[in-house]
């Protein structure tokens, strides 16, 4: 990485990411030589990302010829106009993240005790009120949708997080964005607020 205030190594931090964001996309390789980037839902656990998705198509088809694939998160973006720094300077402005960058192989799970571990995690991330009959593989209810459903994971080989909060602008620059972001006062303001000024706590440890 080239900037590296940006960079974040801890696996915690990263981790953290990984089970916040709702939405990741997945690269992988196509027939056609050219790259492909498809969105998904996904649950993270002990060094796999898990999704689910159809035992058919295109995205099936080339991670059965080449399980290589790059998935990639962002939590909380937000652009900061320019003049929260600087009234007239245009390349003032910035933007704030936390990304989660991973590289790895995909295996597809094909074992139905497997299958239905994943799916209840899913569940569980994306529908935490419950409402909803656990998933098992005796279960007449699932018996058709169950075989019919692939479940997949990528191992994750290589991983690496970004998180930009301003680290690259003055400490003056710094406080005049966090007063800024608290004037505007939107729920993702305030988280952002707190995040730069982390990256202020920093400095003077």
């Amino acid at each position: 990485m080239r900037r590296k205030e940006f960079e974040v190594k801890e696996r915690q931090l990263i981790e953290e990411v990984l089970n916040k964001v709702s939405v990741g996309y997945l690269s992988f390789n196509g027939a056609d030589g050219w790259p492909r980037i498809t969105p998904l839902n996904f649950v993270y656990e002990d060094g796999w990302i898990y999704w689910h998705g159809a035992v058919a198509g295109e995205r099936f088809h080339c991670l059965q010829q080449d399980s290589r694939a790059v998935f990639a998160a962002v939590l909380i973006p937000l652009y900061i106009p320019s003049y929260f720094a600087a009234e007239d300077n245009a390349t003032a402005a910035t933007s704030t993240f936390k990304s989660v960058i991973v590289r790895g192989r995909v295996s597809s799970f094909i074992d139905l005790d497997e299958k239905c571990k994943v799916l209840n995690k899913l569940m569980a991330k994306y529908q935490p009120e419950g409402r909803y009959r656990k998933i098992t593989p005796h279960d007449p209810f699932y018996a058709k949708i169950l075989p019919a459903t692939g479940v997949y994971g990528l191992r994750v080989e290589e991983m690496v997080g970004k998180f930009k909060f301003a680290q690259n602008k003055s400490v003056e620059d710094r406080k005049k964005i966090i007063n800024r972001l608290k004037e505007r006062g939107e729920a993702t303001d305030l988280i952002v607020a707190e995040e730069i000024e982390k990256t202020l706590a920093e400095i003077k440890s």
